[in-house]
């Protein structure tokens, strides 16, 4: 679960995890129509935005809580990654919670395709399958310098060998 208050999820479309969990007090951003319509599917009471991560259309210091669960693979390229953390900096309050999950991507191979089973608060099951290009070096130990140097701290972390996740504070 997240933290009480606004969420920010960037990426959200798809299997719409974040929205599945927290319902109304999220926030769902994602560059793809058809993302956010197949997460509509399973979640109608959050609130949908259709626009790129790196210029996110709300204020500064808005939001209590920005997720990326399993979008930040989607991002190829360490610019864009950046980008959109730093967006994600700007609409977080003061010691708001930027919460990551993420897939290992090596530095080799044209894609990948990480399989992941999700069990809901409810007990739903969820199996589905993340596409995307290889060759990021997609790693937590990059991913806390990155945030890190972004300005987000006191990380705790977990790595689970595939995959990751992060909880940072904005400072």
């Amino acid at each position: 679960m997240i933290d009480d208050g606004l969420i920010l999820d960037i990426g959200g479309g798809g299997e719409g995890l974040v929205s599945r969990i927290e319902g109304n007090k999220v926030c769902v951003l994602d560059i793809r129509m058809s993302e956010i319509r197949e997460a509509q599917i399973h979640s109608h009471s959050s609130n949908w935005f259709v626009a790129d991560g790196r210029y996110p259309c709300f204020k500064d210091e808005i939001f209590d809580s920005v997720t990326l669960w399993f979008s930040l693979g989607f991002m190829s390229t360490w610019s864009t990654k950046r980008a959109v953390l730093e967006a994600a900096h700007r609409v977080l309050k003061k010691n708001g919670k930027l919460s990551i999950m993420a897939s290992l991507i090596p530095n080799h191979g044209d894609s990948l395709i990480f399989w992941a089973t999700f069990t809901f608060p409810d007990g739903t099951l969820s199996k589905t399958g993340y596409g995307v290009r290889g060759s990021q070096n997609q790693t937590l130990p990059r991913v806390m310098e990155l945030i890190t140097d972004i300005g987000f701290g006191q990380h705790y972390s977990e790595d689970h060998g595939e995959w990751f996740k992060v909880e940072s504070l904005k400072l």
